[in-house]
C-alpha cells in the first residue's frame, strides 16, 4: 500500500510519497528519486485569459506524480507545491531537495513573449571552471531527451536543449547562470519551458485538465527513455476537434472510442472561471487512455454539425493524433461587411467587403449579388472563399447606395444563403449605405525636424512639422506642437503655421539655448483639422538629444537692413534658363526666423523657362558690409531657407583665392534638393562636404567672400515657386567649457527601451562618460545578431536610437524576446525586450 510522508519546512506542504511496486509497474526505478517543483506559487505569472502559468504547472505537477507513483516502481517522488495556495520561494525549494537529497530535479514551467509565438524549451546548467559552481552531469542529457518529446506531443516548434549561459548571455563561460534552480540545486536537474501562457491557443489548451495529464506523460516517457527504460504500450488517443471552414475548436463536441466517451471543454464546465464571452474560449481537446487494440473507430458529434467516423490505425509508443473537423449544418450568413447596414461615411473609392460565415461557392454568389447604383466592377475572392471584395467602377460622393445578396448564393456545401439570419437559408440581404465626402482622412504627419533618435542636434533647433494637406489655421494653437525636457517641462516658445503649396508645416522657436547632451522630446498633440473637418487624434511624441558644441557665430546678413545689397534674380550675365516675368526679390516682414528675433527675410520668387536646356538663377551679393565678411574653409556656411517643396535645387557660392573678383575664382557648394517646406537651416561643411561644379577649380583656396545664393531647375519639378532665405552666416563649432563635463554621466548606462512590449518601434537609449566608438546589436534568444543599430564614435552624454522590428535585410522579424547589447573598449551591457505582434 501506499506510504505517505508530510514534512512542513519553510512553512509550506511538501508531499513525498513512496509506493510498493505492483505487479504491472515498470521497473527499474527502484533506487532512485526525484523532486518536482511546479515553478512559481499560487497564480504567479499570469497568462492571457486569467489562467496563470503557475496554476498549470502544479496540474501537471500532480499528474506526473501520479504517473510516476501508479506505474513505475521508483523510490521517491517529491512535490514542492500541491495547490494554487501555497507560497514556495526559490531558496526553498533547492533547500529541501538539497536536504533529502533527491536524485533529481525536475521544474516544470511554459515561456512567455508575443501572443503568436509558441515554442518548447529545455534549460540546463553549464559546468564552470569557477570552484563556486558544480559540475553536475545529466541535466544536458536529459533535455536533449525531454526537449524532442516535448515539441512532439504538444506538437509545437523546438529551440532545442540550451545551456543557461548560452542562452541568456550567449557566452558560454558567463560566471554565473541566471537559473536558480540550475545553479543551486545539487543533483542533475533541468527546466522545461512547455510552450507560451501568454499565447491565446497554447493557454486554453494549458486549462484543460487532459491536456496537463498529456504534458505529465511527455515527462513521464522522457524520464524513462533517459534511464533506458522501454515504455509500456501506448494506448493514448488524442487530438484537437475544429469546425473544419472556421478552423475554431468546438466547444461540447463529443468523441466517442473503444467504449469510452470525452466532452470537449465548454463554458459552463470550464471557460466560465476565464470569460465573460460564452463564444470567446475554446479547446476544441478530447484524450482517451486505456484503448485496446491497434485499431480504433473514432466517432465525433457535436451540436449543429454533421456527424464524422473515422478508422483510426494506433501508435504503440507514443500519442496517436487525430484531429477532426466537422461540417456545420448550417446555412450560410453574412458575419460581416464593410460597409455594414447604415453606414454614412463610406469612402467612394474602397471597395465594398462581404465576409461570409463560411466559404462560398463564388459562381452562384457573383450571380446573386446586385452592385451599388448597378454600377459595373470585379470581384475578388479571399480568405479560402469566405470574403468577397467587390471594387465598383465608380461611386459618386455624398451619394445613398444599396448592394444586395440573393438567397440563391449558395456555400461550397450547396447550402443556400440565410440572407435574415433566422437559421433558414434562401432569403436575400440588402445593405443600404451612404458614401462620405472627397476627402475622410485626418492631416498625416510626415515629416519632423528633428526626427525621432536624432543625435548631436543643434542647442538652439528650430523644430519644423510637416502634414501632407492643410490644416485650419485656427485648430493650431501651442498645446498642438509642445518641446519639453528631460523632466516633462514646457520649453517656451513661437510656434507658427505656415502653408506651402496646399500643405502646412508647423514651426516651434524656442526661445533660448536648450541643454547639452541632452534628450528633448517634441511633441505633437491631437485637435488638429483639415479644411474637411477630418481631426487628428494619434499624439506623437518624437525623443532627440542635443549636442555637446556651441556655435560661433559671425553674421554675413541678417536682411534686417533690407535687399538693397542683392541683384535682381535676372540681372546676373549668368543667369539662365529663366521665365519672361515672375522672378523678383523683395524684402519680407512676414515670413521670417524667430529663432534670431529676426524682423525681416529675403523673399525670392523665381520662375523657369521649361523649354530650355540649361537653368540657372544667380541671386548676387553685390556689395555693403555682407560683401566684405571674408572667411576660410575651415568654417560651415549656413542660412536659413524657407522651402516651397518644389523640387528644384539650391546652393551657396564664394569668391576664393584671395578674392582677387576673377571669374575663375567662383566655387559652388553640392546641390541641395528643395524637398521641404518651412524653415530649414541649410549647412555647407566647406572642410567635409566638398564642393560642386561651376566655373571654378573645385578647390576652396584662401581667403573667401560670398558671391551668391544659386537656383536651378530640375525637369518635372514645379516650373515656378518662393524661397525665402534669412540667417546667412559662417559657423565654427566651439566643444562646450570644461564645467559641462559635470553634467555628463560618470560611467556607461544602457536604459530600458520604450515602450517595452513594443509594436512596431521601441526607442534604446544609452549615456557615455566619453567619446567613444559605439556598437549596439539586436540578438535574438540563440544569440544570433539580428540588427546591428549603430556602429559609430559617438560624443559623452545620452543618446537615442530607434528599432523597427526589422533585420540587416529590411525584413521584419518574428515576436519574441531579443537582446540589445551596447559595446564599446570600455563596456559591455545588454538588456532584454519584448516585440509583439
Amino acid at each position: 500500500m501506499a506510504n505517505y510522508k508530510r514534512l512542513v519546512r519553510y512553512g509550506f506542504l511538501l508531499v513525498l510519497l513512496n509506493m510498493a511496486p505492483l505487479s504491472a509497474q515498470v521497473a527499474g526505478l527502484n533506487d532512485w528519486d526525484i523532486f518536482l517543483d511546479p515553478g512559481h506559487s499560487k497564480i504567479e505569472n499570469m497568462g492571457i485569459y486569467g489562467y496563470s502559468e503557475a496554476e498549470k504547472n502544479v496540474r501537471v505537477g500532480l499528474q506526473l506524480r501520479d504517473l510516476l507513483l501508479t506505474t513505475t516502481d521508483i523510490d521517491t517522488v517529491y512535490l514542492s507545491r500541491t495547490n494554487d495556495q501555497q507560497q514556495v520561494t526559490l531558496s526553498q525549494r533547492t533547500d529541501l531537495a538539497n536536504s533529502y537529497p533527491a536524485s533529481w530535479f525536475h521544474s516544470i514551467h511554459s515561456n512567455a513573449g508575443g501572443s503568436t509565438a509558441n515554442n518548447a524549451l529545455l534549460l540546463y546548467g553549464e559546468p564552470k571552471e569557477d570552484p563556486n559552481r558544480r559540475d553536475i552531469p545529466g541535466g544536458k542529457a536529459m533535455s536533449e531527451i525531454m526537449v524532442v518529446n516535448l515539441a512532439n506531443g504538444m506538437r509545437i516548434p523546438s529551440i532545442g536543449a540550451r545551456g543557461e549561459c548560452q542562452f541568456y548571455y550567449g557566452d558560454p563561460n558567463c560566471p554565473r547562470t541566471r537559473n536558480h534552480v540550475n545553479r543551486e540545486s545539487n543533483m542533475p536537474s533541468e527546466l522545461s519551458e512547455a510552450g507560451f501562457h501568454t499565447n491565446p491557443m497554447q493557454n486554453q489548451r494549458n486549462m484543460s485538465a487532459s491536456w496537463n495529464r498529456l504534458e505529465a506523460y511527455i515527462f513521464y516517457w522522457s524520464i524513462l527513455d533517459y534511464h533506458d527504460i522501454a515504455r509500456p504500450t501506448v494506448d493514448i488517443l488524442t487530438g484537437i476537434i475544429k469546425n473544419k471552414e472556421s478552423v475554431i475548436p468546438i466547444n461540447g463536441a463529443i468523441a466517442s472510442a473503444g467504449g469510452l466517451t470525452d466532452t470537449t471543454d465548454t463554458y459552463e464546465s470550464l471557460f466560465h472561471k476565464y470569460s465573460n464571452d460564452p463564444d470567446q474560449l475554446h479547446n476544441g481537446f478530447y484524450f482517451f487512455e486505456g484503448l485496446a487494440g491497434a485499431s480504433q473507430q473514432l466517432i465525433v458529434i457535436a451540436d449543429d454539425y454533421y456527424p464524422d467516423t473515422i478508422q483510426v490505425t494506433m501508435v504503440d509508443n507514443f500519442f496517436t493524433f487525430q484531429d477532426v473537423g466537422l461540417v456545420s449544418t448550417l446555412p450560410p450568413y453574412l458575419a460581416s461587411s464593410t460597409p455594414a447596414e447604415g453606414d454614412s461615411l463610406f469612402p467612394a473609392w474602397d471597395a465594398i467587403v462581404i465576409n461570409f460565415s463560411r466559404p462560398m461557392d463564388a459562381p452562384t454568389v457573383e450571380a446573386a449579388f446586385t452592385s451599388p447604383g448597378g454600377v459595373g466592377g470585379a470581384f475578388a475572392w479571399a480568405n479560402g472563399n469566405r470574403r468577397l471584395l467587390f471594387t465598383p467602377d465608380s461611386l459618386d460622393y455624398l451619394t445613398q447606395y444599396t448592394f444586395s445578396i440573393g438567397g440563391t448564393a449558395l456555400d461550397a456545401y450547396g447550402h443556400p444563403f440565410d440572407g435574415d439570419g433566422d437559421g433558414v437559408g434562401g432569403d436575400s440581404l440588402a445593405v443600404h449605405f451612404r458614401t462620405g465626402p472627397a476627402d475622410m482622412s485626418p492631416p498625416t504627419l510626415v515629416a519632423v525636424y528633428p526626427r525621432a533618435g536624432l543625435t548631436r542636434v543643434e542647442l538652439l533647433p528650430l523644430i519644423a512639422v510637416t502634414f501632407d494637406e492643410a490644416i485650419i489655421d485656427c485648430t493650431v494653437t501651442a498645446d498642438k506642437l509642445t518641446l519639453t525636457d528631460p523632466g516633462g517641462l514646457a520649453v517656451s516658445g513661437t510656434v507658427e503655421h505656415h502653408l506651402v503649396a496646399e500643405r502646412s508645416v508647423l514651426h516651434l522657436f524656442p526661445e533660448g539655448t536648450l541643454e547639452p547632451a541632452t534628450q528633448y522630446t517634441t511633441g505633437i498633440h491631437p485637435g488638429l483639422r483639415d479644411l474637411q473637418g477630418n481631426e487628428t487624434t494619434v499624439t506623437y511624441l518624437i525623443r532627440f538629444t542635443t549636442g555637446t558644441t556651441i556655435e560661433d557665430v559671425t553674421s554675413i546678413d541678417n536682411f534686417e537692413a533690407g535687399v538693397g545689397n542683392w541683384w535682381s534674380p535676372t540681372t546676373s550675365g549668368s543667369s539662365i534658363g529663366w521665365a519672361s516675368s515672375g522672378n523678383t526679390r523683395a524684402a519680407s516682414q512676414t515670413v521670417v526666423n524667430l529663432l534670431t528675433t529676426s524682423t525681416s527675410s529675403m523673399q525670392l520668387n523665381y520662375a523657369w523657362d521649361t523649354a530650355a536646356t540649361d537653368w540657372l538663377i544667380r541671386e548676387h551679393l553685390s556689395g555693403g558690409t555682407p560683401r566684405s565678411v571674408q572667411f576660410n574653409s575651415s568654417y560651415v556656411m549656413q542660412a536659413y531657407v524657407f522651402g516651397d517643396g518644389s523640387g528644384n535645387q539650391v546652393r551657396f557660392c564664394v569668391d576664393d583665392n584671395n578674392i582677387t573678383g576673377a571669374t575663375n575664382d567662383h566655387e559652388v557648394s553640392p546641390w541641395y534638393t528643395i524637398d521641404w517646406i518651412g524653415w530649414k537651416l541649410v549647412s555647407w561643411d566647406m572642410t567635409n562636404d566638398g564642393t560642386g561644379t561651376w566655373i571654378g577649380d573645385g578647390n576652396l583656396d584662401g581667403t573667401m567672400r560670398f558671391d551668391s545664393f544659386q537656383l536651378t531647375y530640375v525637369p518635372g519639378a514645379a516650373p515656378s515657386g518662393t524661397l525665402y532665405f534669412d540667417d546667412l552666416r559662417i559657423v565654427q563649432y566651439v566643444p562646450l567649457a570644461t564645467e559641462t563635463a559635470s553634467q555628463l554621466p560618470s560611467d556607461y548606462v544602457l536604459y530600458a527601451n520604450y515602450p517595452n512590449p513594443f509594436n512596431p518601434a521601441t526607442t534604446i537609449e544609452f549615456a557615455l562618460p566619453q567619446r567613444d566608438q559605439v556598437r549596439i546589436t539586436v540578438y535574438d534568444l540563440l544569440g544570433r545578431a539580428v540588427r546591428n543599430l549603430e556602429n559609430a564614435t559617438l560624443d559623452p552624454g545620452r543618446h537615442s536610437i530607434i528599432w523597427d522590428g526589422r533585420d540587416d535585410h529590411g525584413r521584419q522579424v518574428a515576436a519574441g524576446m531579443y537582446i540589445y547589447r551596447l559595446v564599446t573598449p570600455s563596456a559591455s551591457l545588454a538588456r532584454k525586450m519584448l516585440l509583439l505582434k
